[in-house]
Order: structure tokens, then C-alpha cells, then sequence
């Protein structure tokens, strides 16, 4: 899997799968149809992130031939992937700047598969925007830089518009 730090459609992948096999380019369709407003990726990324998922062992593939046609994989989420999507879709988004596509990925998910507990995720991506600003506010407090004033209170307003933002999910979903 990617790096904590970086965005992987990975998770959007394995999340797909949950809802039956599918070959590489249904799956592309599928991702950029679905998700196409909120994350967007390309052909061939979708079938270098389905190579390293294989890898991985959260997927496996299995060969089709078509006729008059070259043989295609069908790829089918396994237990481990099926385990790694759940983990992953229960986790909120630890980054403000990710929030607008891997956060709006999950509450895709949480719809799409009809999963249960999006009011515990909910609660717990509002705790870790406050958590970030109270930090926020304690380097405010700390620097006399007043550049870095006006960024850590817009960060500060960012976090608290989000906090305000997934309440109105919760009314909405």
C-alpha cells in the first residue's frame, strides 16, 4: 500500500471489488464514473495499482480468454483485501488537504455498500480536526511571526468549516 502521507486509489480499488469481480478497465469505468468528481486516475494507473494489489495478495486475478480477443484478468478481492478496504474506510482522513477526495471516497463507500457505524467515523474525523486546531491555537499562541498568524488561523477556519461541514453529512446521509 502507499505511504500514510500520500493519496492511493487503492482503497477506491479494493472498495469497488467489494461488490463483485471485475476486469481492469470496468473497474477504471466504474472509478471514474462514480468518483470521477471527487478523485481523479488514470487507465494505466488503475492497472499498475491492480498489479501491486495482486502483489500484495489483497486481490488475485483470474485469467478470461474472450474470443478473437487477447485474454483479460478478472480481478477478485480477497479476505486480507477485503479486511484491508474495512480497515481503511473506518479510518478518518488524517490530512486537511485530503479530506475533499479520500474523506468523500469513504462516505461514497459507507453509502454504496450500505456499511454501518458512519456516525462513529463522522465522530471521529470531527475529533481529529479539532485536534488539529487545538494545536493550531497553541502555535498561534506561542509565534509573533504575524505571517504565520494569518496561516494558522486560516488552517484554524478551514478545520472548523469542515467540523461544521460533516454535521450537515450526517443530516444529509
Amino acid at each position: 500500500m502507499a505511504r500514510d502521507d500520500a493519496l492511493s486509489p487503492q482503497p477506491i480499488l479494493l472498495g469497488l471489488l467489494m461488490s463483485g469481480p471485475r476486469h481492469g478497465y470496468q473497474l477504471y469505468e466504474e472509478f471514474s464514473q462514480e468518483l470521477g468528481r471527487v478523485w481523479q486516475v488514470g487507465l494505466s494507473n488503475v492497472y499498475a495499482q491492480l498489479s501491486q494489489l495482486e502483489q500484495a495478495g489483497v486481490v488475485q486475478a483470474q485469467v478470461e480468454p474472450q474470443p478473437s480477443r487477447p485474454a483479460r484478468k478478472v480481478y477478485h478481492l480477497t479476505p486480507e483485501g477485503r479486511e484491508v478496504f474495512l480497515d481503511w474506510v473506518r479510518q478518518p482522513t488524517p490530512y486537511l488537504r485530503h479530506l475533499r477526495v479520500e474523506f468523500l471516497a469513504r462516505l461514497y463507500f459507507y453509502r454504496h455498500l450500505g456499511l454501518e457505524g458512519l456516525d462513529q467515523l463522522v465522530a471521529r474525523q470531527q475529533a481529529v480536526c479539532q485536534d488539529q486546531i487545538d494545536r493550531f491555537e497553541r502555535l498561534y499562541v506561542e509565534t509573533d511571526d504575524e505571517f504565520r498568524r494569518c496561516v494558522l488561523e486560516f488552517r484554524r477556519g478551514q478545520l472548523q468549516a469542515v467540523i461544521g461541514w460533516l454535521d450537515r453529512c450526517l443530516e444529509i446521509l
